[in-house]
């Protein structure tokens, strides 16, 4: 199997090169790729940068030069469920934009033509994050992520993404682009981050206190989603 991941930021990805064996690297309009093995899977690793352009650029190239059988784009999120706390992991059933506004000429918030409001996840990819969640006996929320370009961290933001979006338990900055151009490519994809901070609520200060400890906890739930993947598998098929 090939799994292409995304992650924006050096902290994100550190973990996962220090698994993937042999590892070679080289770069895309700057954007840092490294290839490799995972237990039998082959791995394409890209830091993409923070924000949608850099994301839809990482996730291009992955969808053209790499030809993954799955895109997972991981690494940290700010919270916006109640109840959800730092540390637990974030799961994304669906995802949208949330700074796309044109509702004035006919369309919702977060809609651009001819595309979906929201890029749903399929669910046999759901199961198997599931599985491997309930394998490392994880605290692990499911629902929708929103993406924007700005860091969110005033509750008038939350409330904003919250009035117009159903469900949505957490935000960030690149997993729409992402999700966009794998729906356009035809590529099954995911989204699995962990809480590095709760927006709207010191989340400038607990995203620079906990961001490695996001990285590192959602590259361990990645890893072990790939190397379950015969596992799971067999006991679909059963």
């Amino acid at each position: 199997m090939k799994v292409g991941i995304i992650a924006a930021m050096h902290m994100e990805c550190e973990f996962f090169r220090e698994q993937i064996h042999p590892i070679t690297h080289c770069q895309y309009l700057g954007i840092k790729i490294s290839r490799g093995m995972w237990t039998d899977h082959e791995v394409c690793l890209v830091e993409s940068g923070i924000g949608k352009v850099n994301a839809t650029l990482a996730a291009e190239w992955m969808c053209r030069d790499f030809q993954p059988d799955i895109i997972i784009n991981t690494g940290s999120a700010g919270g916006i469920k109640m109840g959800i706390k730092i540390g637990d992991f974030v799961v994304a059933d669906r995802v949208c934009h949330h700074d796309i506004d044109i509702s004035p000429i006919g369309f919702e918030f977060g809609e651009l033509p001819d595309l979906p409001v929201y890029y749903s996840v399929e669910q046999h990819v759901l199961n198997w994050v599931k599985y491997a969640a309930l394998a490392l006996n994880v605290v692990f929320h499911t629902g929708g992520i929103a993406t924007g370009d700005s860091f969110v961290y005033t509750s008038q933001q939350v409330n904003r993404i919250k009035q117009r979006f159903n469900n949505v338990i957490a935000c960030e900055m690149e997993a729409a682009a992402v999700a966009q151009v794998c729906h356009l490519q035809h590529v099954p994809f995911v989204m699995i981050r962990n809480v590095s901070d709760l927006a709207g609520h010191q989340a400038e200060i607990n995203f620079n206190k906990y961001l490695e400890q996001a990285g590192k906890k959602s590259a361990q739930l990645v890893m072990k989603m790939i190397s379950s993947y015969s596992l799971f598998s067999n006991l679909q098929s059963g």
